[in-house]
């Protein structure tokens, strides 16, 4: 029997999140993560970074072949603006706007998350094996040169490159 927290009303929760989690034992450091959530780290004073962590995107190349074999679609959704003609002066002109990268079913922008049971559960017309909770995880060994990690989620590193962030 399925279990689910009602909210609001009686209604089923719907939501989903991401999230990175970092886990210090001794001189080793666990960073596990699940959506677009990122782990950073700073080396060297912040002359180096390194990406402890890799988005759950539908585009990355991994993410999308386990997508299309677990039996789900990718797809993009496209819009269109007028925009003033720079070289046309009281001109117009269409212009071409590209949402995100999505996954159906679900129609999510991450390709893992914890909730989401629309895109998950079969009775609700998702698909368990497309939209996962399935963390990456990966550990190493504290080095001196190691300066501090930083955690960043929801769209954080669609704006800001890993350097700027440190």
């Amino acid at each position: 029997m399925e279990k689910f927290s009602a909210g609001r009303h009686n209604m089923l929760d719907r939501s989903g999140s991401c999230a990175i989690v970092t886990l210090f034992v001794d001189d080793v450091c666990y960073t596990a993560n699940v959506g677009d959530s990122r782990a950073v780290m700073s080396c060297a004073g912040g002359k180096y970074t390194c990406s402890l962590s890799y988005d759950h995107k539908p585009n990355e190349k991994g993410e999308h072949s386990r997508i299309v074999q677990a039996g789900g679609k990718i797809y993009q959704t496209q819009s269109v603006t007028k925009v003033m003609d720079e070289n046309r002066p009281g001109v117009s002109r269409d212009q071409l706007l590209y949402g995100p990268h999505r996954v159906f079913p679900g129609r999510l922008s991450v390709s893992r998350t914890f909730g989401d049971i629309e895109a998950k559960r079969t009775k609700y017309g998702g698909n368990p094996k497309v939209v996962i909770a399935t963390p990456d995880i990966k550990c190493f060994k504290i080095e001196d040169n190691y300066d501090f990690i930083i955690l960043g989620c929801d769209g954080i590193f669609d704006k800001l490159e890993n350097t700027h962030v440190v």
